[in-house]
């Protein structure tokens, strides 16, 4: 591009007239532009500047270099130097070479204007020949070995630079923010200032950056940069709302705050040598303007301290760009935020969120010092669960400095009982992924996990046992063992562990832990009257024994678990028992099977068979305690089977009630009395054990002969006229053997027998005497006349009424009729 030049100075006399004006142009600069940048280019010295300057004092006026936006958008780029005293005015005399830049064009190289301070195309005379042509390039030419002086500058500047870097963001996103005034002895470190700045700032807001690096104005200056010497910064000063002042010269005086973490950034980048950052920084992905954390990653992976709240923001750009930056910087950059005591270090929630937007993207051992970090962290804080540690996540020498640094701390964090579970899961893979030590430690690990399963209290606590296993095979293998042994003793307690936790049980070992297995197949016991030997069927298939008959401890195992109240009823104790007497003595399950026989309620019909067949395995096999009760079971089998059992006595089954008796259980007494009762009220028993029992005088046989003969099951029947004559005929019988026989034979013969009779027809009455004829012909006279009311009512009635019975008004009373003696009338 083709730049027009101007030239302003103090002319001589001439053609042209004399005095300050442009004395070369180049052809094609608009009249409004010259009038404009006359304005703008003049010279006034420094007010202590001597009239006649010397040469070496002529070298030491400010330089008045900037960029200033014209009003058509053009740019205006000028240098103007002092050149001494003449005839030209009290000022003295100046030159100005001014540029202009078409609006909206770059200047050449697309550089900022303050790149252009040191051009080797600015000259402090105006050219020979009239108008000088277009200028085709400009060639930055900075001073030798300001890059050094750039570096000590803005390390000295510190915090300074940064103020002013926040300042000129401020312009940037704001045109009506304050004009920054440098005050500057000289104003080469104004233009320093520039420099500095321009390379921070993103390239749009450099390259329009308008400035001046010397004026005896500031309040009349234009540009949003503006330069002055210190006594002239005293004209805006105080006045914070149009001028953001920076003053070097008072060095007591405190260096404006400010929190832009942009700004502080850069600022330690110059601090710290390293300008090349800014042009690297602008290349990446997510650079907006003014993106401090792209600046603060790049500054971090080169070992150049930032700013604390820099850290963090450096973290985000890093995690919303996981692949901006290469292996070698990334893992730099994640050493840096991890380092401890550096400003604004990380802490281990923001690290674990770093480290979860790498995961998949770049290799494990890339962020390996985010995860040593993290472990390190984690290990040490009580509270912490460690990080998984997937292979290859800590490389050497991560590895090794961590099994020095946290092996004691793993160690103990596992052997303390109050350690999570959640937290001793992780110290485990810890241990494991560093190579500590601990093998030593899990068997009391183990016996911790197994009473922490066992405590019905703490099932809360328990949901995290699964996955501390799950970590350690040899643990594993330690609490399934010990869980086995428990399983033997406390079935009842391990199922129901195991229905509430989900252990693995498979793996090694697994088809050996037969009680384990059998736990673990358990269900709930439900209430109810279903048979449980189907329920043990089943449990003994789930858990893969159905193939043979079982040991003794995993039969003991099993009905455990079936029967926790270890109450078979008769029936499930006798289908046990076809498992041999033999197996459930050594099991110890054996008195379960007497208890359900012996102490049977009287409804369980199958408890007098069972003790039967318990009793056929030999007394040798069965507690002295129990062998009469047993026996007085098996007798009550026995009466209640008289005519189906070849083993029932012939006689004396009185005296074998009533000795067996003595050594028996009250319940099983007096089942075994109501067992004899319900025989002798048999029509067809034996005559002798009748007169046996009446002549007993047993208060425990004959009440349970009377409350048999008084139940519904027998008075339900005693209508029909064989059951009317037998009752009376027993009823009558072996008269005066016995006061207790006396009062309840009599008893039933009133309050049971004659309410009966009386309800009966005339002819079942005559049939019942028939049948009394047969069984006692003698008392058939006594049976009619006992049969008959008092006073021949009876009679009466039936023939006044046909046959029909009397009404209940004129019944007479059952007291009223004693029975007669046995022959008598």
């Amino acid at each position: 591009m083709s730049l027009l030049q101007m030239h302003y100075t103090s002319a001589p006399p001439g053609p042209d007239g004399s005095g300050f004006r442009f004395t070369a142009v180049s052809p094609g600069v608009p009249h409004a532009v010259l009038r404009e940048a006359e304005q703008l280019v003049g010279y006034e010295p420094p007010r202590d500047a001597p009239a006649r300057p010397t040469d070496e004092e002529l070298a030491a006026f400010p330089e008045m270099f900037g960029f200033t936006r014209l009003s058509d958008g053009s740019g205006l780029l000028s240098r103007t130097v002092y050149t001494g005293a003449d005839y030209s005015g009290r000022w003295g005399n100046f030159h100005a070479h001014a540029l202009l830049v078409p609006a909206g064009e770059p200047l050449p190289g697309d550089l900022p204007p303050i790149a252009l301070w040191g051009a080797a195309e600015w000259t402090d005379r105006s050219p020979e020949g009239g108008a000088p042509p277009p200028l085709e390039r400009l060639t930055p030419g900075l001073p030798g070995g300001l890059g050094a002086t750039l570096t000590a500058f803005a390390a000295e500047a510190g915090p300074r630079l940064a103020a002013l870097l926040a300042d000129l963001r401020r312009l940037a996103e704001d045109p009506q923010a304050p004009q920054v005034v440098l005050a500057e002895q000289d104003s080469r470190d104004v233009a320093h200032w520039l420099i500095v700045a321009c390379a921070a700032l993103p390239r749009d807001v450099a390259r329009n950056l308008t400035f001046t690096t010397y004026t005896r104005r500031p309040q009349h200056a234009r540009q949003q940069v503006v330069g002055v010497r210190p006594e002239d910064a005293r004209a805006v000063t105080g006045q914070p709302h149009r001028y953001a002042v920076h003053d070097r010269s008072d060095p007591h005086a405190a260096p404006p705050a400010t929190d832009d973490a942009w700004a502080l950034t850069a600022a330690a980048v110059w601090a710290a040598g390293a300008g090349a950052l800014f042009t690297a920084a602008r290349d990446l992905p997510g650079a907006g303007p003014f993106a401090a954390g792209p600046l603060a990653a790049l500054a971090l992976a080169g070992g150049v301290p930032v700013p604390a709240g820099a850290v963090a923001e450096a973290a985000r750009w890093a995690a919303a760009h996981p692949r901006a930056l290469d292996e070698a910087a990334l893992e730099a950059f994640l050493r840096a935020v991890c380092e401890e005591g550096r400003p604004g270090a990380l802490a281990p929630d923001a690290l674990a969120d770093l480290l979860a937007a790498f995961r998949d993207t770049v290799p494990l051992a890339v962020t390996a010092p985010v995860t040593a970090r993290l472990v390190a962290a984690a290990v040490h804080d009580r509270a912490a669960t460690p990080p998984p540690l997937p292979p290859g996540a800590l490389p050497e020498p991560y590895r090794t400095r961590l099994a020095g640094e946290l092996g004691e701390p793993v160690r103990a964090g596992i052997a303390t009982p109050t350690t999570p579970l959640r937290r001793v899961g992780g110290l485990l893979a810890t241990a494991r992924a560093l190579g500590v030590e601990h093998e030593d430690l899990l068997p009391g690990l183990a016996e911790r996990l197994c009473r922490r399963v066992l405590d019905r209290a703490g099932a809360d606590s328990v949901r995290d046992v699964p996955d501390v296993l799950a970590g350690s095979e040899p643990l594993r293998v330690r609490f399934l063992d010990l869980l086995e042994v428990r399983a033997a003793d406390d079935p009842t307690a391990v199922a129901r562990a195991l229905r509430a936790v989900p252990l693995p049980l498979d793996g090694p070992g697994g088809g050996d832990r037969v009680h384990l297995r059998l736990c673990a197949a358990a269900v709930e016991p439900e209430p109810g009257t279903r048979n449980r030997t189907v329920v043990l069927r089943e449990l003994r298939r789930a858990a893969g024994l159905d193939g043979g008959p079982p040991t003794p401890m995993v039969l003991r195992t099993a009905l455990a678990l079936v029967w926790p109240d270890r109450t078979q009823t008769a029936a499930e104790a006798a289908a046990l028992l076809d498992d041999g007497a033999a197996l459930h003595q050594a099991a110890g399950t054996w008195n379960d099977l007497v208890a359900a026989a012996v102490e049977a309620p009287a409804s369980d019909t199958d408890a007098p068979l069972l003790a039967k067949r318990l009793l056929a395995e030999g007394v040798e096999a069965l507690g002295r305690s129990v062998v009469a009760d047993l026996k007085l079971l098996s007798l009550v089998h026995a009466l209640q089977h008289p005519d189906g059992d070849p083993s029932v006595p012939h006689g004396g089954l009185v005296h074998r009630v009533q000795g067996l008796s003595h050594n028996a259980r009250p319940a099983v007494q007096k089942r075994a009395s109501h067992a004899l009762a319900l025989l002798l009220l048999r029509p067809r028993r034996p005559a002798e054990e009748l007169k046996a029992f009446a002549e007993s005088n047993d208060p425990n046989l004959i009440d349970a002969y009377d409350k048999a003969a008084r139940s519904p099951v027998l008075t339900d029947f005693l209508a029909a006229p064989h059951r009317v004559a037998d009752c009376y005929v027993v009823w009558t019988s072996h008269e005066r053997v016995g006061p207790l026989w006396e009062l309840t034979r009599t008893g039933l013969l009133e309050e049971v027998l004659r309410p009966v009779v009386r309800r009966l027809p005339d002819d079942q009455i005559r049939a019942a005497a028939e049948l009394v004829a047969r069984q006692a012909p003698a008392r058939r006279a006594a049976f009619e006349e006992w049969c008959r009311p008092a006073g021949g009512m009876k009679q009466l009635f039936r023939r006044l009424g046909g046959g029909r019975r009397p009404d209940k008004a004129q019944e007479p009373r059952w007291g009223d009729v004693r029975p007669p003696r046995e022959g008598g009338r």
